[in-house]
């Protein structure tokens, strides 16, 4: 899902985006945006600079050519703003947890440096979810977002919210399972007069 906001003071209007009917469905039957629009995330339909901020909420690996929908997101911004982007750690991706144990060994399994797709399958409460996109070494996201003209501002891998015990799942309290990277356009240069 790509949420793009346009904000005023302290109010903000959210767009939410998806390539899915579906999925855009869900989300505004959930309220979670003001307006919903059905749009690739390499070819957006909104007009240049009409956002302050872009959220790629686990999108970016989904899309055949990620560095596209990057400068996308780069040119629906107006100068000066900022996306956020979440997916899944790049090295979660690249292996596996040999068991279910806490304190099982992870494997790495393919070669993080390449680009490279994947498929899956999850279950979880009696419904089976299919994954297919893919996955990207984090220089692949960085070269994407400099060759966009964004400046990284913040890195971040978050530990999942403990459960309402107090725990944090057990092998997510070793390594990261989300990648979060924020960045900007630099402000349009000031002129003397």
């Amino acid at each position: 899902m790509l949420v793009v906001c346009p904000w005023s003071i302290r109010v903000h209007t959210v767009t939410a985006t998806d390539v899915a009917p579906s999925l855009l469905a869900a989300a505004r039957e959930a309220g979670s945006a003001h307006r919903y629009q059905v749009a690739d995330a390499s070819d957006l339909p909104f007009t240049d600079d009409e956002f302050d901020h872009v959220v790629a909420d686990n999108v970016l690996m989904d899309v055949p050519d990620m560095p596209a929908a990057v400068r996308e997101a780069a040119r629906v911004l107006r100068p000066g703003g900022h996306l956020t982007i979440s997916v899944v750690h790049p090295f979660i991706d690249r292996g596996a947890f040999r068991s279910d144990a806490p304190d099982a060994a992870f494997e790495v399994l393919g070669d993080y440096f390449e680009r490279t797709h994947f498929t899956g399958v999850e279950s979880r409460g009696g419904r089976v979810m299919h994954f297919a996109g893919w996955s990207h070494p984090l220089q692949d996201y960085s070269d994407a977002l400099h060759g966009a003209g964004f400046v990284i501002t913040r890195i971040k891998e978050p530990r999942p919210a403990p459960t309402a015990d107090g725990a944090v799942p057990a092998p997510w309290r070793r390594l990261p399972l989300f990648l979060w990277i924020t960045s900007s356009l630099p402000p349009e240069p000031q002129h003397a007069t």
